[in-house]
């Protein structure tokens, strides 16, 4: 594959937490490698009705080698709060090219009440306008309003005026009427003066200024965020002197914008010696009387003799709704666009279909919902807009030709109900030449996803004791990377190992799941990983290969089963929850949910141990905003205190608990009761009851009483029983259980395979 993904800046916080050695405010050239260098930009800039910012900011100078630049990107809300809706925010750097540019602009030499007219004729005095009053037959008049005219005569400055006089229109023909009103002869009237109009014709010259966009997200709707890219491609942008330009679209109430930079001593994975601008704006889309296609003109490039890797970025995001044929044109439109290099044709799906996992959730400002979980191109509220990479090295080598073309899928928009929002689309695009790789071998430790307290993953985390870590490695170096050693552990404790074994190409990232971990007592544990030998060899840069973390841990309750009560909301089927033990097997769930805005109750028994559970939507809307309002809640045993409740999640909520129950500590329901799952059944079923253990008889009947099979010494232990279910036809039955002092009948659903 060619394209990737640039998802790496989701592990930018942690790269950074590995690689402060050293935090300084020094531009000098004693730092050693692994320090950093903090550059503080823009400090709560306060964006209201899409206003832009410009400053310029002191950078390290090019003697400096960095081996990363991240960028800490912080939307904050003012003192009113934060703008209610989603919008656009980005970080452009402005490149003075310092080549000159100009405009021809034409000046009026007069404009008559502000107007520009051809020609004016008036009068000097009042002119007047003749009728005839038939109730006192006699000739009337009124007099003519008056004109100003002002007079453009400096051409150095053809914009300012240079005179004003006040004049009355002229009056052609003075009327005579009879005595009906009716005009009879005219006298033509003499304008005292005609003025003709003639232009200035002025050049207006500037510097052109390139703008490269580094970092664009979608603001999340009222509340503040904070965001972490990674930068490190934009080197030959971000040194000396260097303007940066600021934007975010508010109108409620606006933002506030933070921007630090942090410059990571070393020598880079990849030198970049250049990036040139592609196609950069904002154009509508499906408009037939401007085609964006007419934007979008193929580029070529020479390919210079020193580049050994070349890539094409691509920014883009959809916005507007609402138009024919295609209601859902450009922000809700799941199409993939492409690419073409060269020969080549590449996909660009912008389609995001994971805002309904956004880390940020809910979202709203106090008293307006929001729409931030819906799927969108490459649009999700609160989080960033990912650029696509498209390799092309291998496609125009060093000393070949390069043509880009961008491929928009065809589309005519007829139009829309009054005040729909015309398609369009946000493009920004750039070419980076990079002239060394500078390590052969080096693999980095990204990311570890679990266990961690980060914000990012917050959804995942805490976890369970003895639960299997989840970390991302990646290959910085040019030879492919095939093994690595990984070693791990909590608090100090890295005796772990694990060998990897796969293929990553240069760039290349992928996850590994590590064997379970435990983590003891306490209340907050420290996670470590460190990775060697590559392909069984050193790592040529060794400062990327450790992460730590910091997590908690899950909280445990005195009981032997949980109660789970759902309201659904309008889609009930969209709905389904599950109950897994610490190894991610599955020991009950629930999809079965008939009735819109219903409460149902399911009560499951859990022996000592850890847990999950997780309430999934398949629309990714959770229980709200705008289908109804329902709720998940998971209360511990028969008290009313809550292990969790949500409405608003998006597309999962996932709760981590523990059971630690000692028998009298918890008065046990009185009537004990049975759930069955699966229910449907087709071949087994598995029985979770009160009884902690204990043997039953059960028996199948159908609905009129007549017993189709039975088992004796059905046993029960840690709360569950599995029983084999005889050959049935789909319909409903009744299981009796019988044990020494209770007796249970459950209706169950039989639906086999066909």
């Amino acid at each position: 594959m060619v394209r990737r993904s640039y998802m790496q800046v989701k592990s930018a916080l942690k790269l950074f937490v590995l690689f402060l050695f050293v935090i300084c405010c020094r531009l000098d050239s004693t730092a050693a490698t692994g320090d950093t260098t903090i550059v503080h930009g823009f400090d709560h800039f306060l964006h209201q009705n899409c206003n832009t910012g410009d400053s310029t900011f002191i950078f390290p100078d090019t003697s400096h080698h960095h081996y990363k630049i991240l960028l800490k990107y912080n939307l904050s809300c003012p003192a009113v709060g934060c703008d209610i809706y989603d919008r656009i925010a980005t970080l452009k750097v402005l490149k003075h090219t310092g080549v000159p540019d100009s405009t021809l602009s034409l000046y009026p030499s007069y404009k008559v009440n502000g107007a520009v007219v051809s020609a004016f004729s008036f009068m000097n005095d009042t002119s007047w306008s003749y009728h005839y009053d038939t109730l006192a037959a006699q000739i009337d008049s009124t007099p003519m309003a008056q004109q100003q005219v002002i007079f453009y005569g400096d051409s150095l400055h053809p914009a300012q005026p240079t005179d004003t006089i006040f004049v009355w229109p002229a009056y052609y023909s003075q009327y005579t009427f009879d005595v009906h009103g009716n005009a009879t002869d005219s006298v033509f009237v003499t304008p005292d003066s005609t003025l003709t109009l003639s232009y200035d014709s002025v050049y207006t010259t500037f510097e052109i200024i390139d703008r490269f966009e580094i970092a664009r997200a979608i603001t999340p709707y009222g509340e503040g965020v904070t965001l972490w890219y990674d930068v490190s491609d934009y080197l030959p942008l971000l040194h000396d002197s260097v303007e940066l330009q600021t934007n975010a679209c508010g109108y409620s109430n606006g933002w506030l914008v933070t921007t630090d930079f942090y410059f990571i001593e070393g020598e880079p994975p990849m030198h970049p010696y250049a990036i040139v601008n592609l196609w950069n704006g904002t154009w509508p889309y499906g408009n037939v009387s401007n085609p964006i296609e007419n934007h979008l003109p193929p580029k070529t490039f020479s390919i210079d003799p020193r580049t050994v890797y070349s890539k094409v970025r691509v920014i883009t995001t959809g916005h507007g709704f609402g138009g024919n044929p295609n209601q859902d044109v450009a922000e809700f439109y799941d199409v993939t666009h492409h690419i073409v290099l060269n020969n080549d044709t590449l996909p660009q799906h912008l389609w995001r279909d994971d805002c309904g996992k956004n880390p940020l959730y809910p979202q709203g400002a106090p008293g307006y919902s929001s729409t931030w979980f819906y799927k969108r191109a490459n649009w999700c509220p609160g989080s960033y807009v990912t650029p696509y990479d498209y390799n092309a090295s291998a496609i125009a080598p060093a000393g070949t030709n390069l043509t880009v073309q961008y491929k928009m899928e065809p589309y005519t928009n007829t139009g829309g109900p009054s005040g729909y929002y015309a398609p369009e689309y946000y493009i920004q695009s750039h070419l980076i030449f990079y002239d060394d790789v500078h390590y052969g071998l080096n693999a980095a430790l990204t990311e570890v996803r679990r266990p961690t307290n980060d914000f990012e993953h917050h959804r995942i985390n805490p976890v369970c004791e003895g639960i299997n870590p989840e970390i991302v490695i990646k290959n910085y170096g040019a030879y492919p990377l095939t093994s690595l050693s990984i070693h791990y552990g909590v608090d100090g404790n890295t005796s772990n190992v694990y060998t990897w074994n796969g293929f990553l190409d240069l760039l290349d990232t992928t996850t590994v799941i590590l064997p379970a971990v435990n983590y003891g007592t306490g209340l907050s544990h420290t996670f470590t990983a460190f990775i060697d030998s590559p392909n069984g060899l050193t790592d040529q840069f060794p400062f990327d290969d450790t992460l730590r973390t910091v997590f908690g841990v899950i909280p445990v309750y005195n009981t032997n089963y949980v109660r789970i009560i759902e309201e659904t909301d309008n889609s009930p089927s969209e709905t389904s929850w599950d109950v897994k033990d610490d190894q991610g097997t599955v020991l009950f769930s629930r999809s079965n949910f008939p009735a819109v805005s219903t409460v149902y109750r399911d009560t499951i028994y859990l022996p000592n141990g850890c847990y999950s559970i997780t309430v999934h939507d398949s629309f990714g809307d959770g229980l709200c905003c705008y289908n109804g309002i329902g709720f998940f809640r998971v209360l511990k045993g028969a008290t009313s205190a809550l292990i969790c409740n949500t409405a608003d999640f998006g597309e999962f909520f996932t709760v981590h608990f523990g059971i630690d129950f000692v028998n009298g500590v918890e008065e046990l329901n009185s009537e004990i009761p049975l759930f069955i799952y699966p229910n449907p059944v087709q071949k087994s079923i598995t029985i979770n009851s009160g009884i902690l253990s204990g043997e039953f008889n059960a028996s199948f009947t159908d609905i009129s009483g007549r017993i189709l099979s039975s088992e004796n010494l059905l046993r029960i232990d840690g709360y569950m029983g599995h029983l084999e279910l005889p050959e049935l036809p789909d319909g409903i039955y009744l299981l009796k259980l019988q044990g020494e002092s209770n007796v249970w009948v459950k209706k169950i659903i039989v639906q086999n395979d066909h």
